[in-house]
């Protein structure tokens, strides 16, 4: 029957139940959810296939997803209330907050390709961490500077707090100099400590006074508790043979945990995700309950990256055709995304394929919940993201 909800052709929205079906079925995902808000109406919002294969526990809307780096923006919102506040501006160096981090290093390479450890050419900014131009990398094996912080993070054991597991990065030597490259890597986390330092708080306690609890977002948090438990979908790994549980990934807490990832350890639903995305589509106001100011929101959104900083679309195939504006994507060219969307469409993703986007230019929110390693967020987001745009009918 055709349904005209939100401007949204119901026959041609019939085109994201086939696709979540499509890829459930040829074993992409256990399961899907998704969910369609625009011009204020919720025009879609449903859920397909399984949070638990091996039990058959269907995944509905309200099962509670890993959300990963999505946890970025509401990090982002969260540390831009405390801007807000004139607690710090967007050029202070983190130095100046966290003493770690004062007199920097840098791991150089000589003409010869030899490792010189030397000073920063400039401090590391706030903007640096916004932007992800600050040379932090993620503790892994891809680097000098990156096998230096997982050692790092190693000796910490069981002492890893948000504060420690920032701190340590402090003695690792940077990538690059702060300013000069964009780099995917543990800003947001050093983010999430400065928050700690500036409000007094811990990172989960002042992002829920300031963000969460007021726009009533009442399954978002860095844990998921004992009664929420049976909500909580399994992560499945994609091989060539089929989807098997991914049982390596860090455990989900019952309680606050320690660390606090401002870069990826937040857990959502759809319900959750789709409030929040209206509140930064309401330009940071959402049933009365304003969050940012409109011009806030404009500073965050907008593209802060210079072609000189650009790395072969950041490493991400992604995000072709999207700037970077304070730790968000911002659409600049859909022919070069290949996306039938908009110009200043913007928000983020994460690893397991979450995924959520909010566009002005059609006053609409649109959110894509899988679980999945890895998480193909060049192809089964964007194609989800081709079928919410072919559906619209005003």
């Amino acid at each position: 029957m055709e349904n005209s909800k939100g401007g949204f052709s119901g026959k041609r929205l019939g085109n994201v139940d086939d696709y979540l079906k499509r890829i459930i079925d040829q074993g992409e995902v256990a399961g899907a959810g998704a969910m369609i808000i625009r011009h204020g109406e919720e025009a879609y919002k449903k859920s397909f296939g399984f949070q638990d294969l091996e039990h058959r526990v269907p995944m509905d809307n309200e099962t509670i997803y890993r959300i990963y780096s999505m946890s970025k923006t509401f990090t982002i919102v969260t540390a831009m209330t405390l801007y807000e506040k004139g607690l710090f501006k967007l050029h202070d160096p983190i130095g100046e907050f966290i003493p770690a981090f004062k007199d920097v290093k840098v791991a150089a390479h000589d003409e010869r390709g030899q490792l010189r450890i030397v000073d920063a050419k400039s401090p590391i900014t706030f903007e640096h961490l916004f932007t992800m131009t600050s040379g932090i990398p993620y503790p892994g094996a891809d680097s000098y500077s990156a096998r230096a912080a997982a050692e790092a993070h190693g000796r910490l054991k069981g002492e890893l707090t948000t504060m420690k597991a920032v701190e340590a990065m402090a003695g690792i030597p940077l990538c690059f100099h702060p300013g000069e490259y964009w780099m995917y890597g543990f800003s947001h986390d050093v983010l999430g400590a400065l928050i700690e330092a500036l409000s007094g708080k811990t990172l989960g306690v002042y992002m829920k006074e300031a963000v969460l609890e007021p726009l009533a977002l009442r399954d978002t948090a860095f844990f998921v508790p004992g009664e929420k438990r049976s909500r909580l979908a399994k992560a499945y790994e994609w091989t060539e043979a089929g989807l098997k549980e991914k049982t390596d990934l860090d455990p989900v807490s019952q309680n606050a945990p320690a660390f606090e990832s401002g870069g990826g350890g937040l857990n959502s639903t759809l319900r959750d995700i789709g409030r929040y995305g209206l509140m930064l589509l309401g330009n940071g106001k959402l049933d009365g309950e304003r969050i940012l100011s409109r011009k806030t929101l404009e500073l965050i959104r907008r593209n802060h990256i210079v072609p000189a900083q650009r790395l072969a679309q950041f490493g991400f195939p992604s995000i072709a055709g999207y700037g970077y504006g304070l730790g968000v994507r911002t659409m600049m060219d859909t022919a070069l995304a290949g996306l039938n969307g908009s110009p200043g469409e913007w928000a983020w993703d994460g690893m397991l394929g979450t995924w959520y986007c909010v566009d002005p230019a059609e006053d609409m929110v649109a959110v894509f919940l899988i679980q999945r390693y890895p998480g193909a967020n060049e192809n089964l987001p964007k194609r989800f993201a081709q079928t919410v745009y072919g559906a619209i009918d005003d």
